[in-house]
Formats: structure tokens, sequence, C-alpha cells
């Protein structure tokens, strides 16, 4: 029988995790840096271009060859002749330079490919010049939400309604330091606004019909091309489109994406990624969707191109999987996380437990989540200076994990926000990195280098500590500044757990700390401490423990209808109308995933109240008129203090 294999990954900013079933039931791990290479150390020089080496690839059979050599912190690089497996012995094709020779030394190894077709390679044994086994690979990737706090995603042409071509600019006008004097705007994604002169009101009347020469720029068909001509001249891969009033009437939106999609390969229109009332979050989700997805689309093609014909399914931020080429990126920001929230849940309903906090401390960040026997959901979130429209588990992050720098700035210890990542990395990975909490993990020896799955040398973190130390005064202990590092680290994590739980009236107390990611065990008791949490969970897969996640997670859809109606006994029936049109669309979408029809279930209804007035609403499951204005009143006085009473609530 051949040999199939379904593969789960999960790519973060520093490492990529993999864990895979095959056929016959054997099971498969494996962690590379998120750079797409593998690394090892040179322990002894057998000739010239034959190096004896210390490593962790795990590796049956000789699959390198042709693989891209380079020496860690040099511009030297060489191709791989072969590797002897039993004798650990690597064979490359170019002489080491003569300041090497009989020297250790680290290096990488790559392939040059996705990090996650890296990982495939690793786990099947398959060379670079041969094709796949059949593969069934599910993917999550930070790569969009770095693209967009990196601020380098695809050149955007903005379409607009008319008079509103500094919504994005004017934005909801809050000021995030309201003492500030000098007011800096975050610099907006988009790269060109184009005013498109169009009406539809509030009840989804047209005013004014669009033209489509005057929508793009001119009075003839000569002054569109010229417009489009432009744009394409401006470098404009990606076109966000959102109109006002168009939740109530898309015609507009989707007529110009039509004219649109003649020139430009991605063509974005907010109707299609919410129907939501609110014009700037709508605006805003458009715009992250078309600024992410060129890298996106290129991201999945390079892998798509090395597994023809074979399945590959995407994880959300709501934790569940979308078949790629159905997949929008505005609903990856969150997907690696959502896995290890996936998997931490798993696990803990496994050791029979209801009440958990996910805590997955990697190497860039730290996310965490709460589950009490239902997953949390958000359906609108913050990402760098967006607010955007996108179902996602609740999950907050800080940017503190193992590879966040740290620093002594003449006054105080400071813990990131920046992350050394997979290159250089930290200190101890001998590649000229920052002092980070890995290094300080490290050097209060918490950390078996044995275990480590790449070399590390306990001398470079030292290295960057003593430089460090130079500031102080002699008095300074090496070790209370360490672990000054480490209890910095500690408070900034439980503090965004105190966000999931003590800010919303639950208790730590009640529940138990599923801790996991690269770097959680080590921090786990030091969080629980801070938090009263009397019980932790560390499972056996706690480094992988997002991949495990994606593994286990399900095919599921969410749609959603704006309403913006008094919520009245007589209205029911109207909401029911609402839930079959919903469950309908639904359906549709998850056949055209090859879902069979009888393996499709409803998993929540939602309904959302507020009062009339309100901006803020609350979440509530559908169940009868009674039972839902009870909930809410008591979901309401949970969270506000109190109750007004005769005034209308809204759906």
């Amino acid at each position: 029988m051949t040999k199939s294999f379904q593969i789960s990954t999960d790519t973060g900013g520093t490492f990529t995790d993999c864990i895979a079933t095959d056929n016959f039931g054997t099971e498969y791990r494996c962690k590379i840096l998120s750079n797409s290479t593998i690394r090892g150390e040179v322990s002894k020089h057998i000739s010239e271009t034959k190096f004896k080496v210390k490593q962790s690839w795990f590796l049956r059979k000789d699959i390198l060859r042709d693989y891209d050599f380079s020496v860690l912190g040099d511009n030297f690089s060489a191709k791989v002749i072969a590797f002897d497996i039993e004798k650990s012995v690597l064979e490359i094709d170019r002489k080491i330079p003569q300041l090497y020779e009989n020297q250790t030394f680290s290096f990488a190894i790559s392939s040059h490919e996705e990090a996650p077709i890296l990982a495939a390679r690793l786990i099947t044994e398959t060379s670079l010049s041969e094709g796949f086994p059949p593969i069934s690979m599910r993917i999550g990737s930070t790569k969009g939400t770095n693209a967009l706090l990196e601020m380098k995603g695809a050149k955007t042409a903005f379409f607009v309604t008319k008079g509103f071509k500094d919504l994005l600019m004017i934005g909801n006008q809050a000021r995030p330091d309201i003492f500030a004097l000098n007011i800096i705007r975050p610099a907006p994604l988009h790269h060109i606004v184009v005013e498109v002169d169009e009406q539809i009101d509030f009840e989804g009347n047209v005013i004014k019909e669009m033209n489509y020469p005057e929508a793009v720029g001119g009075d003839t068909n000569h002054g569109a091309v010229n417009l489009i001509q432009s744009l394409k001249n401006q470098g404009i891969e990606s076109i966000a489109i959102c109109l006002k009033n168009a939740y109530r009437n898309d015609t507009h939106e989707k007529k110009l994406k039509e004219f649109l999609e003649k020139d430009f390969n991605f063509v974005n229109i907010s109707t299609e990624l919410s129907q939501q009332i609110k014009f700037l979050n709508r605006a805003e989700t458009t715009v992250v969707n078309a600024y992410l997805s060129p890298i996106i689309s290129n991201y999945l093609q390079n892998i798509q191109v090395k597994l023809p014909n074979q399945s590959i399914q995407v994880m959300t931020s709501a934790g569940s999987l979308v078949r790629s080429e159905n997949f929008y990126p505005k609903d990856s920001l969150f997907s690696g996380p959502a896995g290890g929230v996936v998997g931490a849940v798993n696990i803990a309903q496994q050791a029979n437990y209801q009440k958990v906090i996910a805590f997955d401390m990697g190497g860039t960040s730290t996310d965490v989540a709460r589950f009490d026997g239902e997953f949390e959901y958000q359906f609108s979130q913050k990402i760098g200076n967006a607010q955007i429209f996108s179902p996602s588990l609740a999950i907050e992050t800080v940017a503190a994990g193992g590879g966040s720098i740290c620093k002594y700035d003449g006054f105080k210890l400071t813990v990131g926000p920046e992350s050394a990542g997979s290159m250089p990395g930290p200190a101890c990975y001998g590649a000229g990195g920052p002092l980070t909490i890995t290094d300080v993990n490290l050097l209060l020896g918490r950390i078996d280098t044995s275990q480590f799955g790449i070399p590390v040398f306990i001398e470079k973190a030292e290295e960057r500590l003593n430089k460090m130390l130079q500031s102080f005064n002699n008095q300074t202990n090496k070790e209370e500044i360490l672990e000054g590092f480490r209890a910095i680290a500690n408070e900034k994590m439980a503090d965004t757990v105190r966000k999931i739980s003590i800010t919303k009236g639950y208790s730590t107390d009640e529940y138990a700390l599923v801790a996991f990611g690269g770097a959680g065990g080590l921090h786990a008791c030091g969080i629980a401490d801070l938090l009263n949490i009397k019980t932790i969970l560390l499972p056996k897969d706690a480094g992988i423990l997002s991949a495990f996640g994606i593994s286990k997670a399900k095919v599921e859809r969410f749609a959603e209808a704006s309403v913006l109606k008094v919520f009245e006994k007589e209205f029911v029936k109207n909401i029911e109308n609402d839930f079959e049109k919903l469950e309908k669309k639904v359906v549709q979408q998850l056949k055209s995933d090859d879902v069979l029809a009888e393996n499709i279930a409803f998993k929540n209804h939602f309904i959302y109240l507020r009062f009339k007035g309100q901006d803020s609403s609350i979440e509530l499951e559908w169940t009868e008129y009674k039972e839902v204005i009870s909930k809410f009143k008591e979901k309401y006085i949970g969270i506000y203090g109190h109750w007004v009473e005769n005034r209308a609530i809204e759906v």
C-alpha cells in the first residue's frame, strides 16, 4: 500500500511546528525555524569539504543533496553533496574558508522553500529530486499578521464613495495618548484613494447610478483607461472597494469589481467580507484583506506548486479549516494561536478539565485565551492600527516570548516588544543575536541544552550579558538582573491573562492553566503564582501544540446578517427566517469544500442585542424570546452594574 500523510503545520514568527500521521497510524513530529532552515554544528573536520556534525534532524535516509549550506554569521555558502546518516558526516561541494578550518562552528541548511514544504520533506523523507507522496496538508501561519504589523503588504488602491476619501485617515478620531501635543497619525495601509461618484441610501435605494468612467476617474472611457494605467504605473497590486450603505445594496460594489477584475488580479469588495453596517470597520477590513491578498496568495501558491493536485486547508482565526481557494486573508491573522487554543482545549478535556486558560508562549509573542465549556468568539478585532470584521476565537496577545529582547536603557530593565525572530535569533543561537528571554533562562540553568532542537552556545549569551553589565555599577548581581528580566516577562504575560479573565468577571483560581509553546513550561509556575492558579497542565506535545490543534480542527463556516430592528415578540418569526437564510448560505459554502450533507451540523446560533442608541452589543445563544431577554438582562447587569428600564432593545 502507498504511504500517504496528513500533515498539520503552524508557522510562527520564530519556529514552524509540524505534526503528522500516515495511513498506517504512525505519528511524526518536527520543529524547524520559520526562515525555512535546519541547523547543526560542525564538531570535527574530516577534510576540507567533509565534517562530522551535531544535529537533531531525525532523518532515516539522505535527502539533503543540493540543499544550500551556509555558515551562520558569514556569507559563505555551498551545496550539500551527501549526508551519511549513520556516521553523521556532511559533505559539501566547496572548500570551507581557512578561517573555519579545524574550528567548531554553526551552520544552516535550506531548500529555499516555504517552511511547511521543508517540514513535509523532513517528515516524508522526500528529496529535492523526488515528488511527494499523497499529502493532505493543513496550514496555520502568522504570515499575514507579520506583514500587517511590519507594514510589508501589497500596494493597495482604496475605492470609496465620493466625499469619503479621508475616511481611513480620520478613523474614529480616538487618541491613544490623550495628553500628546504632537499627534502622529499612523500611516494608512492604502497607497492611493479613488473616489467613486455614486449614492445609495440607508434603505438600499439607488439615489445616483454609478457610471463606470466617472467611477474610476474620467468623463470618457479614455479617462477610465488613464486612471487604470496610472494605478499600474504606481505599482498597485490590489484593489479595495467599500461603498457607503453597500451592506443594504451591494450592486455598485459588484459592478465595480467586475469592471476592475479585467486589469487587476486582486479586487476585494466589502460586502463579500462583512455584511455589517459600520462603514469605517468595513472599509478597514476590506483594505486589510486587499493589502494582504497578494502576499497570502503567493505564499499558498508556493506551497500548492510543490503539492500539485493535493488537498490544502488553511486554519482560520476562528479555529476552523477552510480550503485554500475559499480562504480570505483577513481570517488568517490569529490562525496559529487559534490552533493552540483548539489543541489546549483538546488536551484539557482528555484530563477532564472544562475550565481552561490556554497559555501559549512562543518565540515572538504569548497568546492567551479562556475556555469554559464553549469557545469564546469575537467578531471584531484590532490588528495593528485597523479594527476589522472577522470571526475569531477571543485571544489576547502580548509581545513577550522566548525571543523578546532584554535591554537596559540606563534607568530600567525592559523586555520586548522587539523580538530577535528566527534570524539572528537569541544570542545563544550563535548568529550574533541580542540578549533575549531564552538567553536569560539558559543562563539561569532552566534549559537543558541536550534537549534543545538546535545547537545553543551559553558562552554567546554570557558575552551579551557581560556587555550589558558594563552599564551597571560593580555591585550588581548577575542573577538578580536575570531574575529581574524573567519577572518583567512574567508580569507582562500575567497581565494579559487578567484581561481575558479578571477584567471580564472570571476568577482565575477556578481555571486550569494549559501551558505550551516552546517556552510555556519555563514560565508556567511563575504565571500560576501571580494569578493564584492551582492546576497546571503540561501537554506531551507542548512545543508543537498549535500544529496538534490544527490537526484536530474541523471544517466550519460563519454567516452573519445585520438586522437593526427592535427586538419584540412579534419580530421573532423574522429572526427565525434570517437564521434559515444564513443556514442555507453556510451549507452551500461547506458543500463547496466537499463536505457531505450528512456530515453538516449547526454548532451555534447567536443573536446580538443592545439598547437602541448604544454602539456595543452583547452576544447571546438564540433560544426563545423570554429566555433571551432574561439572559440579556443578566449579562448586561454583570458587565455594566445596572439595568435600564423602558428602553427599546435592538437586534
